[in-house]
């Protein structure tokens, strides 16, 4: 007798599953290998949660499921499944809206052949988004404060920031609005995710139900590295060519113990804590972060080069000149961005091998003068570029290479010379008084190696004479001329940089820019520890905090290269300013933003972000349609 037909519908039809005390909506999907002849396994899929009054709130795995795959899902006739359907209406209209054949097909994602285009209509549905009324029926008035979530919204578009993450998330603009809600809030409050679901209650944002610290969880965790190299890409693909890209990285202190990465290094902050290391590749051309990793604890910066440039290699790297300090300077590195073709200004100890022999080659006056190096007054430096000769290095691999097209920049300052060699004069006397008595009084060490490592200029050694061990010493001269060579000197090397000396150092010093971010990070961001007890999680909060520091890098860059500067200390009182802004939102479906004071539509002129029209005062709407439709001034003409 043949078995009964399997209904079609089954894997959709949504069931209460109960699990202890927690109620889940959930579907069960059958999973064998007819061709093992395995016994059938059934796989329990949960969509979100049931409370007791049969209303379905969705959860992570709900919301990351593209629009047309929720909507197979059949839920019992009494359940309320209002919050899912309103999602849905609000994802399948950017999804679904006018698709045409006239897209540019750049506007597709590269790294995913299935991804959702995004064309012009569809993003300008989702740019409109807030200043549309609404289309449902509200069940109680709303005026929330507005203004600061505005304006950091405003950015995220003006950066192209929504349009990746369209991209990145397969065009599913609920998750988008998410990861922008999540990444704006701990900047606008210094708090963490747990009080995120309160702080909505009073202020608007790009969604309309609440972010509960267990749903920040369960979303943060399905973000994965995958899409941390589709961001990244998208983002470099932004960056105009011959751009400069600093790279520098800090620790962060971790609260638990389960993360793999925090199994060694010390801590810079808190050294009772854990640590994992984080390394940024920040533009300072368009003054952003571009790419971020971690790395397991105090990993050493010239051992990431390795990993960073095979990264930026997958995500499409362009033609960006790389700045790095001391600590990423090594022969290995030097060699790996030189083969990769990669231009860079990089910080190198006036000790090693390039640069000791340029040194030794400078000659002076007989008053300490430099000869042939060009001084700036203003600086109080002297400074000069050479060529450096080819020399051969060895590959990690043991293969010899010719290393070429360097160029060296030294700086030298006076003063600091100056003191650096009356500390060798001083420390060359002291080991000469020291030596003298010990020869004097006969000191014969038991420990040669020992005693001869504690005196840096002088070489001293055990002989026998007449039966009797002697305590002789002789000036170490080689490694007196090169100390003394490099007293107050600075260095870099360039590579494929067309910079004279000065305009190399002009350039290196953008890197404070970066510090600053370190400082947003740890401190206006509230991101100083890892708040992490899972590998999934971390990834998914780097991934949000990547993003938010990218609107918060462009807020701070257009304080500190305005008027805004004068105005106010920092970015975050410009936020303080656009706070009292309200979004009052109607029981019959109308909305409004409050009006605009002159102060605040002044910051919205200096971050290049228009005002909606009818929010600006009448004064200032009158000016901005004189200033865009001029009249001749003068008499009218005669009538003839």
């Amino acid at each position: 007798m043949a078995g009964r037909k399997a209904d079609p519908k089954s894997p959709y039809k949504v069931f209460l599953h109960k699990d202890k005390k927690y109620r889940y909506a959930a579907t069960q999907k059958k999973n064998s290998d007819a061709g093992t002849g395995t016994k059938a396994r059934y796989i329990i899929t949960h969509w979100g949660t049931v409370s007791e009054d049969l209303v379905f709130s969705p959860n992570a795995t709900y919301r990351l499921t593209d629009v047309e795959e929720r909507l197979k899902l059949i839920f019992p006739k009494d359940w309320d499944i209002s919050e899912a359907m309103s999602m849905n209406r609000t994802d399948k209209a950017v999804r679904t809206s006018a698709r045409d054949a006239s897209r540019d097909i750049n506007e597709i994602c590269p790294y995913d052949d299935n991804a959702v285009p995004v064309s012009a209509e569809e993003k300008q549905q989702v740019n409109n988004r807030h200043v549309t009324p609404s289309d449902t029926v509200l069940d109680q008035f709303n005026n929330r404060f507005y203004g600061a979530f505005w304006l950091l919204d405003q950015l995220a578009h003006q950066a192209g920031v929504y349009e990746d993450l369209l991209s990145v998330f397969n065009g599913n603009a609920a998750v988008v609005n998410e990861v922008i809600t999540m990444a704006i809030y701990p900047y606008l409050s210094n708090r963490n995710f747990n009080r995120m679901a309160r702080w909505q209650h009073g202020h608007k944002t790009a969604v309309d139900y609440d972010l509960t610290s267990s749903y920040i969880t369960r979303f943060t965790q399905r973000i994965c590295d995958d899409h941390r190299m589709r961001l990244i890409g998208l983002r470099l693909k932004r960056q105009p060519a011959g751009s400069f890209a600093a790279c520098d990285s800090t620790t962060r202190s971790a609260w638990g113990k389960c993360l793999a990465d925090i199994r060694w290094g010390k801590n810079k902050d808190t050294p009772s804590l854990p640590n994992t290391l984080e390394v940024v590749v920040y533009s300072i051309t368009t003054h952003e972060p571009v790419y971020y990793r971690t790395f397991a604890g105090n990993t050493m910066d010239m051992s990431t080069v390795r990993t960073i440039l095979s990264d930026m290699k997958a995500a499409g790297i362009s033609d960006i000149t790389f700045i790095t300090d001391r600590g990423y300077t090594s022969g290995d590195n030097i060699l790996s961005m030189i083969e990769a073709g990669i231009p860079f200004i990089m910080c190198a100890k006036t000790c090693q091998k390039p640069i000791v022999p340029l040194l030794l080659s400078i000659e002076y006056t007989p008053e300490g003068t430099p000869i042939d190096m060009e001084h700036d007054a203003s600086r109080h430096i002297c400074y000069k570029q050479f060529d450096v000769p080819p020399y051969r290095d060895k590959n990690p691999d043991g293969t010899e290479v010719l290393v070429e097209g360097l160029k060296a920049n030294v700086y030298l300052n006076l003063r600091t010379r100056l003191e650096e060699l009356l500390v060798i004069d001083e420390k060359l006397s002291a080991e000469e008084r020291e030596l003298k008595e010990a020869v004097k009084n006969n000191h014969i060490p038991s420990d040669i190696k020992k005693y001869n490592a504690l005196f840096m200029y002088h070489k001293v050694s055990v002989t026998q004479k007449g039966g009797c061990l002697c305590l002789e010493y002789a000036r170490n001269d080689d490694r007196l001329a090169k100390d003394r060579a490099v007293c107050g000197y600075f260095s870099s090397l360039t590579y494929k940089v067309d910079q004279n000396a000065k305009e190399s150092l002009e350039t290196y010093k953008l890197r404070d820019e970066q510090e600053k971010y370190f400082g947003q990070m740890k401190d206006q961001m509230s991101f100083h520890t890892q708040r992490n007890s899972s590998e999934d999680g971390k990834t998914g909060r780097l991934f949000i905090l990547f993003i938010g520091l990218i609107l918060s890098s462009k807020l701070r860059w257009y304080w500190n290269s305005t008027s805004m500067c004068d105005e106010y200390e920092s970015s975050l009182d410009m936020l303080d300013e656009m706070e009292t802004i309200r979004f009052s939102e109607y029981t019959n479906g109308n909305s409004h933003m409050t009006t605009f004071s002159a102060k605040q539509a002044k910051i919205c002129d200096a971050c290049n972000v228009d005002v909606p029209s009818e929010c600006l005062p009448r004064a200032l709407r009158e000016a901005k349609q004189r200033k865009q439709n001029p009249k001749k001034r003068g008499r009218p003409p005669k009538a003839e």
